[in-house]
């Protein structure tokens, strides 16, 4: 066999070897933390710039919530209107005067990082 053909070879191998992943995480745990789902209820939406948020929470950490706008500009921290209770939280949020658009809510509940999209009319 010619030196070509053994190094094509070896080539061949090493990326099917270095192709396999090294570490593997499933779907349902691709960073590694509890990504147990959980539903947030914004409603209605879309909205004026009023509107209730409900979600479900276990009790145990701690929660914090922003809204932010389409450019990722921070628009209200909404962590002091939250009411957390036993098993849920909830809130009645208005964000005064709103520019009609896409916002986003970013609730942060222990290592769990939560998303909803709301429209503002």
């Amino acid at each position: 066999m010619k030196k070509s053909s053994i190094f094509i070879i070896g080539i061949l191998a090493g990326t099917l070897f270095l192709s396999q992943p090294l570490f593997s995480r499933t779907v349902e745990d691709p960073y590694g933390v509890d990504t147990e789902t959980t539903e947030i209820k914004v409603f209605p939406n879309p909205s004026d710039g009023r509107f209730q948020l409900a979600f479900e929470y276990n009790g145990k950490e701690k929660v914090t919530a922003k809204v932010f706008d389409i450019t990722g500009k921070m628009v209200k921290n909404i962590t002091e209107e939250l009411e957390i209770g036993e098993t849920s939280v909830t809130a009645n949020i208005d964000l005064d005067t709103p520019s009609s658009g896409i916002y986003f809510i970013r609730i942060e509940m222990g290592k769990q990082l939560l998303t909803k999209k709301i429209i503002i009319r």
